[in-house]
């Protein structure tokens, strides 16, 4: 129950100051960060350094998007902690969120997050999945969480490997941006046996497929280092799944992220698949 407070409280003071700041101006607020302080305008407890949030790898079509200034469309491809499974309602996952604080940087454009989490899932099971949740909806961003799973389940890394690649160059070869979401900081991937692999993985692919990454175990371990949200506030009692305000701080770092990508929108190296 505090943590939903908590979570209620961050989101009516940041909406109460932005109405604020509105009134004042005359016209509605816009906090969409310069490059490199994509760390602006977000609540106190859910900041994190800067550098943490440059993505290395450009995204080219929402970068587009944006420049258009018209409509955005992502999908979030994952399991249960894309699906939301922690949280106090649908309204509190992860995705349902990122596409408020999308709405709220970009109030001049029609952004759209469609939640494809399934609960339990692996990369495969995401894979056969692609052309009926991902492509057919056409979006411009896919944002495919995932290894989570496979880690704690201590699937072959090789296979897990295999099927991302795929995955990536198949939802690619439509003209689909994609980012990959790093694992949650949470006691039960932190033990898996081979969970270094699978993080290790995610870096290996981010790079030989030009494709972003989110870091959210490096921004999740910077909160509890830095005592903004403890690890009793970010993670659900199961030890595995993410809480309401850890949500929303995710989705509120993960939407300045995606305006940034105005800013940095030039083509990938290169597209090949490799």
């Amino acid at each position: 129950m505090r943590v939903r407070v908590l979570a209620a409280f961050w989101f009516v003071c940041s909406t109460a100051s932005a109405l604020a700041q509105s009134a004042v101006s005359g016209g509605p607020v816009h906090p969409v960060p310069a490059m490199g302080s994509a760390t602006e305008n977000v609540a106190p407890r859910c900041e994190v350094p800067a550098d943490m949030l440059r993505l290395r790898y450009p995204m080219p079509r929402v970068a587009r998007r944006l420049a258009e200034g018209t409509t955005l469309t992502v999908v979030a491809l994952g399991s249960s902690s894309t699906a939301g499974v922690g949280a106090s309602s649908p309204a509190q996952t992860y995705p349902a969120r990122l596409e408020a604080e999308l709405h709220a940087l970009l109030p001049h454009m029609s952004v759209t997050v469609i939640n494809r989490g399934v609960s339990g899932e692996e990369a495969n099971d995401m894979f056969r999945r692609l052309e009926r949740d991902v492509i057919a909806a056409e979006p411009d961003l896919l944002i495919w969480q995932a290894g989570v799973n496979a880690a704690i389940k201590d699937t072959p890394i090789d296979q897990f490997a295999e099927v991302m690649s795929a995955g990536i160059d198949k939802v690619r070869g439509h003209g689909i941006d994609v980012m990959l979401m790093g694992p949650q900081n949470a006691p039960r991937y932190v033990n898996a046996p081979h969970r270094r692999e699978y993080s290790d993985n995610l870096m290996l692919l981010s790079r030989t497929k030009d494709v972003p990454i989110f870091p959210r175990f490096r921004i999740m371990n910077h909160w509890q280092a830095s005592g903004q949200i403890v690890a009793k506030d970010a993670i659900a009692a199961d030890k595995l799944h993410m809480t309401d305000a850890s949500y929303y701080c995710i989705a509120q770092l993960l939407a300045h992220v995606i305006a940034d990508a105005a800013l940095n929108g030039s083509a990938p190296k290169t597209t090949a698949a490799r």
